[in-house]
């Protein structure tokens, strides 16, 4: 990769992480539910009386050892960037909605329900950018990927499972579960997988 190149899929990695924190702060405050990964962070925050910042570090950097240990092929510079920009960002984003946004937009309908479609799709695109670039994956995501080829069982499969289990650890940590959730646990990698398609980075 020429230096050109990888400033061009650096930009697009940085751009999707910070894109994925703006907007899953919006997400996180309609409470319609999220994707698997921020809903366990989320429940382990609200739990603990921690910032969702702080319980992404912490969370990502205890599954951030078996990346280093079996999927060091699978860190780059996406991998910190996802680990440590996602959280603060949305916490930040969080911060200035609720100072400068009107509430109505997360506790009113139909002005809820538009919030979290126009966020949700937003944060999917900003997802497809991030893992496009190819600069690396989270610890989150490595796991099922290490899981898939060391068991030598299809990806889809140990992925629905681990995101299920964050369900599950979420749950147990106090969350409250949504339709939404479940639903995203199905479908967040198909719709990513079809617009990275669309997406040439």
């Amino acid at each position: 990769m020429d230096s050109s190149e990888f400033r061009k899929k650096f930009f697009c990695m940085l751009i999707g992480v910070l894109g994925m924190g703006v907007f899953l702060s919006f997400i996180l405050q309609v409470g319609y539910g999220s994707d698997t990964s921020s809903f366990m962070n989320n429940s382990i925050a609200s739990r603990f009386n921690l910032s969702f910042g702080t319980t992404m570090i912490v969370t990502n950097a205890i599954l951030f050892i078996p990346e280093l240990i079996w999927g060091r092929k699978l860190i780059g510079f996406g991998t910190i960037a996802n680990m440590t920009l996602i959280g603060y960002t949305s916490d930040f984003c969080t911060m200035l909605e609720n100072r400068y946004l009107p509430e109505e937009m997360f506790t009113e309908q139909p002005y809820r329900v538009i919030t979290f479609i126009a966020a949700l799709a937003t944060f999917l695109f900003f997802v497809s950018i991030y893992m496009n670039a190819g600069m690396g994956q989270a610890p989150f995501d490595a796991v099922p990927t290490m899981a898939s080829e060391k068991l030598k069982l299809p990806f889809k499969y140990c992925r629905m499972c681990w995101d299920f289990l964050a369900i599950i650890i979420g749950m147990a940590a106090g969350g409250h579960l949504t339709v939404a959730t479940v639903i995203l646990a199905f479908t967040v990698g198909p719709t990513v997988s079809f617009l990275g398609k669309a997406i040439r980075i």
